[in-house]
């Protein structure tokens, strides 16, 4: 079998597990059969083994088989229900890009959006996380036309809003940094090796903050937000925070609560939504929306 349709072959069988599972090795080659990948060939049990070691190899993705219920085959997680581990992502990548390869016809009435790569200085972070390595970075700022060299430890990589964001550490103050890839002008591996935090967990460090603003100047909060209209249905289907529950229904409306530290980017959601979205409490947070729109207002002012 040929690479591209090796490919493929991964591809539908992390779909197909994933959506099915879980899923005996009987009813998946049925499904098999009626998929464009199969050319009429059945899949035999030895082809399917092989093809589950180099997808584990390959993806990280690891297909494990229940015996005690008749020997049916899933996808094997993580342990995060919040579907931001790598994992999860890969997972849906792959199912997504098992519908559109098989949607041909109408691939030019399917729009998506496109996320950078980041190219070399996504590779070498990555290298330098693998190796335990410090990372010299060239960095730009924002309204500067100098560059700053830095020499962190890199701890973890996070995709928002279709940019890359690294977290690193210094390391005589221990303090971490947000660094957006879009303002990363070199990174190369370094030669000094560092120790990461043993206690340093990724999803944890993140819980309190929005997106990848965290600024412990601001208190952790309880905020009970307010959606009307359409708004509320948004903030049902796609939580905004994992913290997010519902507190009660009323004429139009529904309000959520939801346990973060209040930044910028935070600030910034909230303004977007508009009438849609009302902050009812804490009122520091409300003073906060009402500065800021009476400073938009005045921006409109002859």
């Amino acid at each position: 079998m040929r690479h591209k349709e090796l490919f493929k072959t991964y591809i539908w069988l992390v779909d197909t597990i994933n959506t099915h599972g879980p899923i005996s090795l009987e009813e998946l080659g049925k499904l098999w059969l009626k998929s464009s990948v199969s050319d009429g060939i059945p899949l035999a049990r030895s082809s399917f083994n092989r093809h589950r070691e180099d997808i584990e190899d390959i993806f990280g993705i690891r297909f494990v088989c229940d015996r005690r219920n008749g020997w049916k085959y899933s996808m094997e997680t993580d342990g995060r229900l919040d579907g931001c581990s790598a994992q999860n992502w890969m997972t849906n990548t792959l199912s997504v890009s098992n519908i559109i390869a098989d949607s041909r016809s109408v691939h030019n009435r399917i729009l998506l959006e496109s996320v950078p790569s980041e190219g070399r200085n996504l590779h070498q972070v990555v290298e330098a996380m693998k190796q335990s390595k410090k990372v010299c970075l060239k960095y730009q700022k924002y309204h500067s036309v100098d560059t700053k060299e830095y020499d962190v430890e890199p701890y973890c990589l996070k995709l928002y809003h279709r940019r890359w964001y690294l977290l690193a550490r210094y390391s005589d103050t221990r303090e971490f940094r947000i660094f957006g890839f879009d303002r990363i002008v070199e990174a190369e591996v370094s030669k000094t090796k560092f120790q990461i935090d043993k206690n340093f967990d990724a999803l944890t460090y993140f819980n309190e903050c929005f997106g990848v603003m965290l600024s412990h100047k601001e208190p952790l909060q309880k905020i009970v937000l307010r959606a009307y209209g359409t708004q509320q249905y948004y903030m049902r289907d796609l939580p905004v925070h994992p913290t997010q529950r519902c507190l009660t229904y009323g004429d139009g409306y529904t309000d959520y609560e939801i346990k973060l530290r209040p930044s910028e980017d935070f600030m910034a959601y909230l303004l977007s939504c508009g009438q849609w979205l009302q902050v009812i409490s804490p009122q520091s947070l409300v003073d906060r929306i009402l500065e800021s729109l009476e400073s938009t207002k005045n921006r409109y002012k002859p």
